[in-house]
This record gives structure tokens, C-alpha cells and sequence, in this order.
């Protein structure tokens, strides 16, 4: 079954963590750190949720902690090249100009990471409230509440970059 799981959502997982990452060799690490805690992990899951939202749980604190680690080491890690997510499919991302979207991203980071993941489940993995909030394993009402807040103060941060 673990198998199984890994051959169907592999690519899916991997796109998330490079989303959050930008980069293919951490991701490409982070992605096997993420299955391989998953797998020493896999006597456990009761299966209260889907096995797809439990491995995105897994990478997602898997990512985030890579992050408490870089930031420890105080390195600075250059995002000047971060490509932003797809918009072809849609008008409204089309409208945003590929600087305000790059100014987005960046800015995106400085959020709280309750607020960044609430924000990259919603608009770069196009997840709906009920989905992020089986992921998150909190409640629809937080979601819509840190989707707000996040969504307020990325615009304050933002508006402040112009």
C-alpha cells in the first residue's frame, strides 16, 4: 500500500515542495526526506484522513522544517529567480504583472508559516477550505480566518515593497 502511495503521489508532492523551495535539488532531497519519514511513520497512520493529505501533512513540516534549519545557519537564499506558479489557465493570475507575482513570492516568505501555508495550499496548489483544512487538521473557520490574515498582511508587506 505504502508503495503504492509513493508511485501515485511522488509528482504531486514533489511540485509542492518546489513551489515552497525553488530549487530541484532540495526538493529533490526534501521529497525523500519527506516519503522516508513517512515510511518510518506509516505503522501509525490510522487513516483518519486521506493518505495523500497525510504525506502533504508529512512534506509540508518536512519543508518547514528545512527552513528553521537554514535559518538557524543564517544563510540568505537568493529568490531572485523564483518562477512563479502557472497562470495560463487563469484570468485573474494573468492580471498580476511577473514582477508584482516575484514581489509576491518573496514577500510571501515573511509571513508567519501558519500564514504561508494556508496561502501556498490556496493559490499555488489550488486546494479548497474543506481540503486545506484535512491537510492542516484544523478547522474550516481557521482556515478562512488565516486566509484573511494572511491575505491582509501580504498586502501590507507588499504595498510596502512598491
Amino acid at each position: 500500500m505504502f508503495e503504492q502511495a509513493v508511485k501515485k503521489y511522488t509528482p504531486r508532492i514533489y511540485k509542492m515542495v518546489y513551489n515552497m523551495t525553488n530549487n530541484y535539488e532540495i526538493t529533490e532531497d526534501l521529497t525523500q526526506d519527506a516519503f522516508m519519514n513517512a515510511w518510518r511513520s506509516f505503522k501509525s497512520f490510522r487513516g483518519d484522513s486521506s493518505i495523500y493529505t497525510w504525506l502533504y501533512r508529512i512534506a509540508l513540516n518536512t519543508v518547514f522544517k528545512y527552513r528553521r534549519q537554514q535559518s538557524r545557519m543564517e544563510k540568505i537564499v537568493s529568490i531572485d529567480n523564483i518562477v512563479p506558479p502557472e497562470t495560463k489557465n487563469n484570468p485573474e493570475k494573468s492580471l498580476v504583472s511577473k514582477n508584482d507575482r516575484q514581489i509576491i513570492k518573496k514577500t510571501l516568505y515573511l509571513l508567519p508559516s501558519k500564514h504561508q501555508e494556508v496561502l501556498i495550499l490556496r493559490y499555488y496548489e489550488d486546494f479548497d477550505y474543506l481540503k486545506i483544512s484535512q491537510t492542516l487538521g484544523i478547522p474550516i473557520g481557521t482556515v478562512r480566518s488565516r486566509l484573511h490574515r494572511a491575505l491582509s498582511k501580504l498586502e501590507e508587506l507588499v504595498r510596502g515593497k512598491r
